[in-house]
């Protein structure tokens, strides 16, 4: 099985570019990727958010309605992840990111780096029905799928034994990673074809 070399690397600055470099305009997609450091759901939910420069900013929501969208994955640590996202000005003279609509926002349950990590590595193990061939995410060995089973969880990496299995879960992470692969929006994330832009390639998080 072959690296995924058409999964988008969250270290692309084009497709996932930190505060300083959100564009004013773009046709294409983008998305912001920032490490929640402290939410406040007083009155409105405003989240501290530090993004790949280390620049610390403001995300305020604003939404029509607050149905729908678990505001309780907003915990220090987590990983905001916001489509198409814009700088803004607000009232206080504070500098971040105002958001409206609760699906261009996903919150994934681990650290920025700890998300490229996982991007980077799904690239590598990432398995398919398509494929013949999958890649153990245990020994690296590559055997018909027949040979293999998914992690019954997330369904995304496989192993060719039990062995490989645990030394997957604990000494390679997917303890971890596992709850970032089990929805659908970090793969589908990965996948988008950044270049098509909103206008051409609508993108909405999966909530709930």
């Amino acid at each position: 099985m072959a690296q995924h070399f058409d999964y988008n690397s969250l270290s692309d600055e084009d497709y996932f570019p930190s505060w300083n470099n959100l564009p004013v305009f773009t046709l294409m997609h983008i998305c912001f990727l920032a490490e929640i450091q402290q939410c406040d759901g007083f009155m409105r939910y405003r989240t501290l958010v530090k993004d790949s420069d280390g620049e610390v900013r403001v995300v305020a929501f604003y939404p029509d309605s607050y149905e729908g969208f678990d505001f309780g994955q907003l915990k220090r640590g987590h990983t905001l992840a916001i489509m198409n996202a814009r700088q803004h000005q607000f009232g206080d003279g504070t500098y971040g990111v105002r958001v409206e609509n609760m699906d261009d926002v996903c919150v994934f349950p681990a650290g920025l780096q700890t998300l490229r990590s996982l991007g980077s590595e799904a690239a590598i193990y990432a398995v398919d029905g398509e494929s013949e061939q999958w890649k153990c995410h245990g020994c690296d060995a590559v055997k018909p799928h027949g040979q293999m089973s998914r992690c019954g969880q997330c369904k995304t990496y496989a192993y060719c034994s039990k062995e490989c299995q645990a030394k997957g879960w604990t000494e390679k992470g997917h303890k971890s990673g596992c709850k970032v692969l089990r929805g659908s929006n970090f793969l589908s994330l990965l996948k988008l074809d950044f270049m098509e832009g909103p206008e051409e390639e609508p993108f909405s998080f999966q909530q709930g």
